[in-house]
């Protein structure tokens, strides 16, 4: 059992502890690892840019891997367990994050030992010393025994579920009856779609999703106290469930010290991964019976949108609007930001309209103004200065010293350690495949090959087929007449299951497909001959990164590891080369202070010998948020004679 956390019941003492809070997190100092990060406290400044990307990776991100952490002791016959404490406060960094995104209090609690809520009407009533935890735990147990794979329903998943479901007690019923219930996803996941209210294919599952009921009950202001139950579920046939106990005890409710518009998505810039095509505005004591609704793009033209309504019902009042394409997306390569006008507002002491923009950004992406200035020919003997711009707000900066080097190289899988290829796999199976493992199949080039293959035919998360790949670790300058070249062979691969070649000139922020996708060739057998790839690279002024990333068409059938770990299924990659290329061989690496505007370059800052003639770049990399970024400017010199 989690430790109790009081609250502080009043609205002046709440504002009150909000002043050391808020030291939870702040623009400029990195996140701390998961389990020693800040849960609850937090406030942004969605206003600046590095403010709301350090944001998302420091607090967001903190509570990703929760899988990991929920250390769930519970079973499927009845006993519907509990999760650790570090599981808890991922579920409570994760809301008290979208909370403070949308600037409401960000003070939320989670499972702190309170009571559940019980109303005079309730037709099943709990012992009121019943926790909102264990009411909550117990839902979300009575949810994954109803489902049945067989016809994808469940007849717990409703707010007023009947005694004759299998795990069913009035603590049970409570959960549902009181709480934010969600089937497929749990823990932070859960949270996360009922604030985006929508499931994998985009389709809304219920009113709650149309009116956005998850997320107001989320964002509703005055909150102070919810409670997690969350099963992680182990099969495609046995999802995990989760349900968010959101109801409050008139003693857990504090006056909102701000009442203001809550939109969502939140006003200034706003991560694109959590936009959402449900967008929604929301204030206690207005009336948007009569309000309109009207969208431009940056550019002034019309934003289409659809099924305006207004309601009542979940937390405070709201005005909610459906939009498709661009404004729906969860990725954006620039910056993309929209303008909303509401009007015929009502309500004492309300305006009677409200405008903001949001601009929709790519989180890994960095826009600062970078720079690195400095002599283009820095001579063999002497330091050389080098000045740069660093975007604000960074934690940490580094510089990294580059040779181009033009000798030809083979990336094979027959080296006995795999140096230069990042591994993006789900890590079930071996990205480095001994082909005698799979009887009969016989060899690509040699005794090993880089293998790609789907790990399951469902991800419990994603809710689909997870798609894999692997990144060439180097840093490639493609010449004219550059070309990919390597060796393939498709195993068990249906004809809805791709490989694409990709790159990327922004360090693998965003990636382009080059050449044409590898698709199978049929549904029931293999290939039986090694086929041969050639590849334009694309001209760029900036070094190119490589992946390959396998991935199936949407209502495909697939062959997966899972099913049959001996037989060659997916496909089999090798001897990846390039042709009329150079890349950048690191060599050293300069961690220096966030306040810090020059590097010394010199034989031994560079970290090798600095030759007449020698072609070299120079690189700066910036921490925010507690990662680091993609390297931004490169610096190319020659090096000069003394």
């Amino acid at each position: 059992m989690r430790k109790f956390f009081p609250f502080l019941r009043t609205t002046g003492c709440l504002i009150a502890a909000c002043t050391t809070a808020l030291q939870a997190w702040q623009p400029g100092l990195s996140a701390v690892t998961p389990g020693g990060t800040a849960s609850y406290g937090f406030e942004v400044n969605t206003r600046n840019r590095n403010d709301v990307v350090a944001f998302w990776h420091a607090v967001y991100q903190a509570s990703e891997g929760y899988e990991s952490r929920v250390q769930w002791t519970g079973n499927y016959q009845g006993n519907s367990g509990t999760t650790s404490d570090v599981f808890v406060d991922d579920v409570e960094r994760r809301i008290n994050y979208f909370r403070a995104m949308c600037g409401v209090p960000a003070l939320v609690r989670v499972n702190t030992g309170s009571m559940v809520l019980i109303r005079s009407a309730d037709p099943h009533k709990p012992a009121p010393s019943t926790l909102k935890s264990i009411a909550a735990q117990n839902a979300a147990l009575m949810l994954i025994r109803n489902y049945n794979p067989s016809t994808s329903t469940d007849p717990a998943f409703t707010h007023d579920p009947p005694p004759s479901l299998a795990g069913w007690s009035t603590s049970a019923w409570n959960g549902n009856a009181y709480g934010n219930l969600a089937f497929g996803l749990y823990g932070p996941g859960a949270i996360t779609q009922y604030m985006v209210e929508e499931i994998a294919s985009g389709s809304a599952t219920s009113p709650w999703n149309t009116l956005v009921g998850n997320r107001r009950w989320t964002l509703y202001p005055e909150a102070t106290d919810v409670a997690t139950g969350d099963q992680p579920g182990d099969s495609a046939s046995r999802p995990p469930t989760n349900v968010l106990y959101i109801s409050q005890n008139e003693n857990e409710l504090v006056a909102d010290p701000t009442p203001d518009f809550v939109p969502y998505p939140a006003a200034g810039f706003f991560p694109a991964p959590i936009n959402s095509r449900y967008w929604s505005l929301s204030r206690a004591g207005a009336n948007f019976s009569a309000a309109t609704v009207h969208m431009t793009d940056a550019d002034g033209n019309e934003v289409p949108i659809s099924n305006v309504t207004s309601n009542i019902n979940y937390g405070d009042p709201a005005v909610l609007w459906e939009v498709d394409g661009a404004t729906a997306t969860k990725s954006v390569r620039s910056d993309t930001t929209f303008h909303v006008h509401v009007n015929g507002i009502a309500g004492t002491d309300i305006p009677t309209s409200f405008s903001y923009s949001v601009t929709l950004i790519h989180p890994d992406r960095l826009t600062s103004n970078q720079s690195i200035t400095g002599s283009a020919t820095p001579v063999s003997n002497q330091t050389t200065p080098y000045t740069f711009k660093a975007p604000k707000g960074a934690e940490s900066l580094l510089v990294t010293t580059f040779r181009k080097e033009s000798a030809p190289w083979t990336e094979g899988a027959e080296k006995s350690a795999i140096t230069r290829i990042i591994d993006r796999t789900a890590g079930s199976y071996d990205l480095k495949a001994t082909m005698s493992t799979f009887a009969g199949f016989g060899a690509l080039t040699g005794a090993r090959a880089f293998h790609l293959t789907f790990p399951t035919i469902y991800d419990l998360i994603v809710r689909g087929v997870p798609e894999q790949s692997f990144e060439l670790d180097r840093d490639i300058l493609s010449q004219p007449g550059g070309k990919l070249r390597f060796a393939y062979r498709r195993g068990f691969m249906t004809t809805g299951s791709n490989l694409a070649v990709e790159t990327s000139a922004d360090g693998g922020v965003t990636w382009s497909r080059i050449g044409k996708t590898i698709s199978g060739v049929s549904n029931t057998t293999y290939e039986f001959n090694v086929s041969s790839a050639s590849f334009n690279l694309p001209k760029s002024t900036k070094p190119l990164r490589v992946r390959f990333r396998y991935f199936t068409n949407p209502g495909s059938p697939v062959y997966t590891h899972e099913a049959a770990p001996t037989s060659p299924t997916g496909i089999f990659i090798d001897d990846i080369t390039t042709v009329n290329c150079a890349w950048l061989e690191p060599e050293k690496t300069t961690i220096l202070s966030k306040k810090a505007a020059q590097f010394d370059f010199n034989t031994k800052s560079a970290g090798a010998s600095l030759v007449e003639g020698g072609e070299w770049s120079l690189a700066l990399r910036t921490q925010l948020g507690g990662k680091w970024f993609p390297y931004g400017p490169f610096k190319s010199v020659t090096i000069a004679a003394p």
